[in-house]
């Protein structure tokens, strides 16, 4: 039996798997709110509105109800929702009806919809989604389709994206702790667009490929928010023999396709484990009793912290027995069973496949053998029973935890489950809830639909930024190499380029591009200086200094370095600190000559082509930088030669 080891690396032929794979990206505009007229601001200060409630399941409009819904419903939780009276409203409390749509954010989603390749729609409805984590008071989320069938152009070809929508983004979650939940309103109502991608993605570097370029699109607009926490990427991964998973809040792009390959990997050990189970001859009948045994008085002297603090409290130790699982949790489904278990609030779960450990004995793993009716570890038999052991104060948590593990593993029989899960910054995902069904979209009766015309579009159309790519093409058309141009057009500092390259004419592109971007990288690297004290101002008058030619272009780096250190300095006053000024012709034709007469017996020992470089290379050492033009350096070496009438070595 070969299991898929999750910590190595494996080679994957992402197509002979029918490997699946579209991406989501969610991305805040920069606007105030979508349905009131509250800013889009997070705010870190002490809320001064708290309201409590509860949220419930109810059936659709067919009648049906959602699994997902049921399952937070099932979890029996309190919502804490906070919130500031000078910056949040009824709306967003769900105790007043929602304003109209902010025209704003919809014409920042137009806009990239038709950036995008997509068509936009002439009449918009908002609907609403149903929202079953608790994370907006009214229960549901709404959104608008705005345009269908755009697509992207990428180096393994064409990436389509059926749909784009704009939505309003969740309240932001604060804490949680046992069975209540707080959420604050900050961020909720905050304009999102929603982008979606079919799974045309062929590989997971193609999917960050994707997600980068989807990225740089959007930035291209200027009107999106930045930082982190502003954009987050969904991801759907499937295999031909496993099932559509939903990862959740993948933030960090390095991240995408680490978390995509552990999906592959996890849906192939799965898929394995299902194999197995058929092999072993185990039906999903034998673990449909929930059994489960009391086995506390096993643990009554164990010298396990973890047991014995919940012993100590009157808690129990719960126990079941999964038939012909042995050998099949530890490392595999043993992290399912402990993600199921922790939607019911315990802490997790203690399985056969790792003990005697954690302060559990072997006595003790043989005493819960016998309580279950199991044979012992070390006794010949082909395929071993497993159990798996919850403790808890009340021991109707720790049954609930139980008959979770018992419904994943009846799970195990079909392979991979449909779920949503939740990146972690490792790259793995843990379980969120089984997937959303479809009974969860409906019309919002409180919004108006939204007529959009043609002259709205085509005013729209007409002033579309330029991508990265073109203006990429500029930067190369202007002069900068390749790799810089590809740099400076994807990065923050490309606006400041252009104002700069405007306003200074006299100086290369070049030269302000590696100022702008490449300088502070290398004050950075070289010298461990902090950056984010250099801001536009002390670029501006670094580049006023260079265009009047009162400083060279070998001083920027040095007049930047001491910005960093001081950023309340101005340059001026560092160039005359430091003696950065150029020199006059003739200040450097005197310093020439008092270097030659300083080295005249040295010169004449040369010939004459030494001589030039031996002397040239000690007026440099003292001059770099406050010379105009050092190749006119040569040609006064030679003249002031010729006044001496030097003789030089044949």
């Amino acid at each position: 039996m070969i299991f898929v080891n999750l910590k190595r690396k494996m080679e994957i032929d992402y197509e002979k798997l029918g490997f699946k794979c579209g991406i989501e990206i969610h991305q805040q505009l920069n606007t105030r709110k979508l349905f009131c007229d509250c800013p889009s601001e997070i705010r870190d200060d002490e809320p001064d509105i708290k309201v409590r409630r509860k949220m419930r399941a109810v059936a659709g409009e067919l009648g049906n109800v959602d699994p997902a819904a049921l399952h937070e419903f099932l979890r029996n939780r309190e919502i804490i929702y906070e919130a500031y009276s000078d910056s949040n409203c009824l709306v967003e409390l769900d105790e007043e009806p929602p304003h109209l749509l902010n025209e704003d954010a919809l014409n920042v989603a137009i806009e990239i919809a038709l950036l995008l390749n997509a068509k936009p729609f002439s009449e918009l409805h908002v609907m609403r989604k149903t929202v079953i984590d608790g994370s907006n008071p009214s229960g549901f989320q709404r959104t608008i389709l705005i345009a269908t069938d755009g697509f992207i152009e990428t180096s393994l070809g064409k990436v389509k994206i059926p749909t784009i929508c704009l939505e309003e983004d969740s309240a932001r979650k604060i804490k949680e702790d046992g069975r209540k939940v707080v959420y604050r309103l900050d961020r909720l109502g905050i304009p999102l667009i929603e982008i979606g991608t079919l799974p045309d993605i062929k590989s997971p570097e193609h999917a960050r490929e994707v997600a980068e370029k989807l990225g740089r699109i959007l930035r291209a607009t200027k009107k999106v928010k930045r930082g982190l926490g502003t954009i987050r990427q969904d991801i759907n991964v499937s295999i031909s023999e496993g099932e559509r998973i939903e990862i959740k809040g993948v933030q960090d792009l390095r991240l995408i396709s680490r978390v995509i390959e552990n999906e592959v990997k996890r849906q192939l050990m799965l898929i394995e484990i299902k194999k197995e189970l058929k092999r072993r001859g185990i039906k999903r009948e034998s673990i449909d009793k929930e059994n489960f045994i009391n086995v506390t008085d096993v643990f009554k002297n164990t010298k396990s912290k973890i047991i014995g603090n919940f012993i100590k409290k009157n808690g129990v130790v719960m126990a079941v027995k999964l038939k012909g699982f042995s050998g099949l949790l530890k490392g595999k489904l043993g992290p399912e069973l402990a993600e199921y278990a922790k939607s019911c609030n315990v802490k997790g779960i203690f399985h056969s496949d790792e003990l005697p450990a954690y302060g559990i004995s072997e006595k003790e793993v043989k005493e819960v053998y016998k309580k279950l009716n199991m044979k012992e570890k070390g006794m010949k038999k082909e395929y071993m029973d497993a159990f798996v052991l919850v403790a808890e104060i009340r021991e109707e948590v720790a049954k609930n935890a139980l008959k979770e593990v018992i419904r994943r593993c009846k799970m195990a029989f079909d392979g991979v489950p449909k779920e949503t899960r939740k990146a972690k910054d490792d790259g793995s995902t843990k379980f969120m809830r089984p997937l959303p069904g479809s009974e969860r979209m409906y019309p919002e009766t409180d919004e108006p639909f939204i007529e959009i015309d043609n002259e709205k579009i085509d005013e729209i159309r007409n002033n579309l930024p330029k991508l990265p790519s073109d203006v990429m093409n500029e930067l190369i058309e202007i002069g900068l190499g390749k790799e810089l141009a590809s740099q400076i057009s994807k990065s923050e500092v490309i606006d400041s380029f252009w104002r700069f390259i405007r306003k200074y004419k006299k100086l290369k592109p070049s030269i302000i591009a590696t100022t702008l971007f490449l300088t502070p990288k290398e004050i950075n690297r070289r010298y461990k200086v902090e950056i984010k004290n250099l801001n536009e101002n002390h670029f501006d008058e670094v580049f006023k200094f260079l265009s009047e030619g009162k400083i060279t272009k070998e001083n920027i780096l040095e007049i930047l370095l001491e910005l960093a250190k001081n950023p309340k300095k101005h340059v001026n006053e560092i160039i005359n600190e430091k003696n950065l000024s150029i020199l006059s012709d003739e200040e450097v034709e005197r310093f020439v000559e008092k270097i030659i007469k300083e080295n005249l017996r040295k010169v004449k020992e040369f010939k004459k082509e030494k001589a030039i470089k031996f002397v040239m290379g000690l007026v440099m050492s003292k001059l770099r930088g406050r010379i105009r033009n050092p190749k006119e350096i040569i040609k006064l070496i030679e003249k002031k030669f010729k006044e001496e009438k030097i003789e030089f070595s044949e």
